[in-house]
């Protein structure tokens, strides 16, 4: 009588597991999913598997690959097309927080920021990427529009695996970092006009990195953040 639940309680689980490991980069992109092998890393049988897979192929998260599955790989002209819908619900939401928000909430809104910092030091990537599509949701929720803040959860779970190439690269992170306090310095100042273009710069530097050109970064006034400024971390000692 508990068994049907159970066995979707167990494919909830194995889904959220495997969507987890996909958006930390364990399985990157064109990274081979096979239902046995799953299904031991994860505990149960193949069933619960194949239903979580079901699931992620339907979002767009993997592909079939022969009689498998494997993680989606994105085309410079998939991201084109993913970031193009991107910016337009980026600009929105921070148009709209600027205009919506408190002052209390954009002080909260720093001090998540602000938590970005030992992270980036120690160079998790994995960790950042969350914490880098967390800061983006954030700004939807204060747009006061939950279909806003809907639509942005669905597409930032394609935004975690595009994002691989961009904070691989040196100081990947770092510069991440670097454009969210430009961002936010123009939404503290109530600037939509910047905020919209610094969010513009933002997302089109992910598609100029897919297409192997820089993309030019817009003016913007001195940030006034109550956050010092600092450097990027120092590479380790070589291993």
């Amino acid at each position: 009588m508990n068994a049907r639940p159970a066995a979707a309680q167990l494919s909830r689980q194995i889904y959220a597991q495997l969507k987890a490991d996909i958006s930390a980069f364990r399985f990157k992109p064109g990274d081979p999913l096979q239902e046995l092998e799953l299904a031991a890393r994860y505990g149960g049988s193949r069933t619960p598997v194949r239903e979580a897979l079901t699931r992620l192929l339907d979002e767009g998260l993997v592909v079939r690959s022969g009689r498998g599955y494997a993680v989606t790989i994105f085309a410079p002209e998939d991201v084109r097309h993913l970031y193009e819908i991107r910016e337009a619900l980026e600009k929105m939401a921070v148009r709209l927080a600027i205009e919506r928000a408190s002052d209390g909430e954009l002080a909260l809104l720093t001090a998540e920021m602000e938590g970005h910092r030992p992270v980036i030091e120690r160079d998790d990537i994995a960790a950042f990427n969350e914490l880098d599509s967390a800061f983006h949701i954030s700004i939807a929720r204060l747009s006061a529009n939950p279909l806003l803040e809907q639509e942005m959860q669905r597409l930032h779970d394609k935004v975690k695996i595009v994002r691989n190439r961009e904070l691989s690269r040196h100081q990947g992170s770092f510069n991440a970092m670097a454009d969210h306090r430009r961002i936010l310095g123009a939404m503290l100042r109530r600037d939509v006009a910047t905020a919209e273009a610094e969010m513009r710069y933002h997302v089109r530097s992910v598609v100029a990195l897919y297409y192997g050109y820089q993309e030019p970064r817009p003016l913007n006034p001195t940030l006034d953040l109550p956050l010092p400024d600092w450097q990027p971390p120092l590479p380790g000692p070589p291993s």
